[in-house]
């Protein structure tokens, strides 16, 4: 694959100024800005909006020395990965390189590098000043603007998604709701039906053991009813004929054969 920033997404950062203790000037919060001029160059632009602009053309020649100075193996495209994920990290570094003039230092270097011990992003930059410096500002400016109009009709698209979706999610609970409703009335209906069934089978049976009590055709009752009948039979029994002793017996009838005379003589 040829070695080119085709599909090159700029980027936009802060680069946290460092000076020798030889450069007494204050420093401001720099702002860079890096991005494919065209497939083959890259710039990159650091600017402090003051008195401060710095910017750099790289050739892919320029690039593919840089990522031989900086010992990055693998392909071209995991090199501009790399190049990429550096610069979008909290380790980018404006260092300057030569002793201020009047106008400030000469020029500086962008320093960045994915994490720490990983190979440093190393790019040399020169100083802009008068209208060119002032182009610059104004280019970093209008496409930083650009960029946040384009992240900012981003997030509106992504609401308009997130609240679609709720939306949907929403309505698709009142479904599961609606579902278990009617699944409990269904449940409630067969445990009724079942109860209904238990207490017909038991009225049946119920019916069948009265039936079993009552007379048959020819005039005979159950052996139930038979029982009971002799039972009460013999209590009547025993209460109308008490059972006398045979002693007793035995006297009344000696009694009854004894003449009243033959006792006189």
């Amino acid at each position: 694959m040829a070695a080119v920033l085709e599909g090159f997404q700029p980027i936009f950062g802060e680069a946290k100024a460092e000076r020798d203790l030889s450069h007494s000037l204050p420093l401001h919060p720099f702002l860079f800005y890096v991005y494919a001029v065209d497939p083959l160059h890259l710039r990159v632009v650091v600017s402090d909006f003051r008195s401060h602009t710095f910017d750099s053309v790289r050739t892919i020649q320029d690039l593919e020395d840089l990522r031989d100075r900086s010992g990055i193996g693998g392909s071209w495209s995991e090199f501009v990965d790399y190049l990429e994920a550096s610069m979008l990290s909290n380790n980018v570094k404006l260092v300057f390189q030569s002793l201020p003039n009047s106008l400030g230092p000469a020029d500086a270097k962008l320093v960045a590098h994915k994490s720490k011990g990983m190979p440093l992003i190393s790019v040399s930059l020169s100083r802009l000043v008068e209208s060119s410096a002032g182009d610059a500002m104004a280019s970093l400016s209008l496409q930083l603007f650009k960029a946040y109009k384009d992240k900012k009709s981003q997030f509106v698209s992504e609401q308009e998604i997130s609240y679609t979706l709720s939306k949907n999610l929403a309505g698709e609970k009142e479904k599961v709701v609606s579902l278990h409703q009617q699944l409990d009335a269904l449940r409630f209906s067969s445990k009724r039906k079942q109860l209904n069934t238990n207490a017909s089978d038991k009225v049946f049976v119920d019916s069948v053991v009265c039936l079993d009590t009552v007379p048959s055709s020819d005039g005979q009752q159950s052996s139930v009813a038979e029982k009971t009948s002799m039972q009460q039979g013999l209590k009547s029994l025993n209460v109308q004929k008490p059972v006398v002793s045979a002693h007793r017996r035995a006297k009344v009838r000696g009694a009854k054969l004894q003449d009243p005379e033959d006792k006189v003589a």
